[in-house]
């Protein structure tokens, strides 16, 4: 048997035990963002958090700081873990610039396995996290690859000042899904209302998830990081979308309801 048949099917018996998440994002030492928060979700899906820092971060109070990773040592990163075993899907966060999301690219070469890309800008204090413009992300798209953005970066990626309810954020998931990417969910967290609905573009149809809002504080964050990191430990193990979809709003509002979001915010606005 080829090495390359030997290391398919030796993701296929991983991603249906507990699949190994490539997480790539942002170091955010206090836990309330990036890294930390994807592996947690990952964590309760069951699955295996394998994360590589393109950058770290500095977010408390009244500071802001962030410093990138340098793209030879993301690939580096990623090779060692590729040496280590299977990767069943891979997440990107936060990234910082063209070069770390190339090295990503580069050491990622030749895997075939679903990719969430959410596509994080800004903090939710304002600061800047990633030089990436909206054509960037755009270019992600391909088969297999997932795009997830709230309301706010949906509008920002269609070049739009904002989304106003669920039709336009239905609209907004339908014309991402048209540029190339095998779905879309459009978060509905920032649209107003004491619904929540999230929109997923899929292969022929579109459905729309919707649940009463929570009450949320100040601190009460890190749903999209959640989100994102729970659908793609689904997706590793070939559940169907729209279960997978179900699944990582199921984990996000136990979250919200335990208070856990509270230690480890990570929303963003654009």
């Amino acid at each position: 048997m080829s090495t390359e048949r030997r290391a398919l099917r030796q993701g296929t018996a991983s991603a249906r035990t507990r699949p190994r998440v490539l997480l790539v994002g942002g170091l955010e030492p206090s836990g309330r963002a990036g890294l930390l928060a994807d592996a947690e979700a990952v964590r309760a899906r069951g699955g295996v958090p394998l994360m590589v820092a393109a950058a770290v971060t500095a977010q408390g109070r009244n500071t802001f700081a962030r410093e990138t990773v340098a793209p030879a040592m993301v690939s580096a990163q990623i090779r060692a873990l590729r040496e280590l075993g299977p990767i069943d899907a891979v997440k990107l966060g936060m990234i910082p610039g063209l070069g770390q999301l190339r090295a990503v690219q580069k050491a990622t070469r030749g895997l075939r396995v679903p990719w969430v890309v959410d596509p994080v800008v800004r903090a939710s204090s304002g600061g800047r996290l990633s030089g990436l413009g909206r054509r960037d992300y755009l270019a992600l798209a391909g088969p297999g690859v997932w795009l997830t953005p709230n309301a706010l970066e949906a509008a920002w990626l269609l070049g739009l000042e904002r989304l106003e309810g669920s039709a336009e954020a239905r609209r907004a998931a339908e014309l991402l899904k048209e540029l190339g990417f095998e779905g879309v969910v459009v978060k509905g967290g920032h649209l107003a209302g004491r619904t929540v609905v999230d929109v997923l573009a899929g292969k022929g149809r579109v459905r729309v998830f919707r649940s009463p809002r929570l009450q949320r504080g100040p601190h009460h964050r890190g749903t999209g990081c959640r989100f994102a990191s729970a659908l793609a430990t689904e997706l590793a193990r070939h559940t169907p979308p729209e279960r997978a979809v179900s699944r990582g709003r199921a984990l996000v509002r136990r979250a919200l309801g335990a208070g856990v979001s509270r230690r480890a915010p990570c929303s963003r606005t654009v």
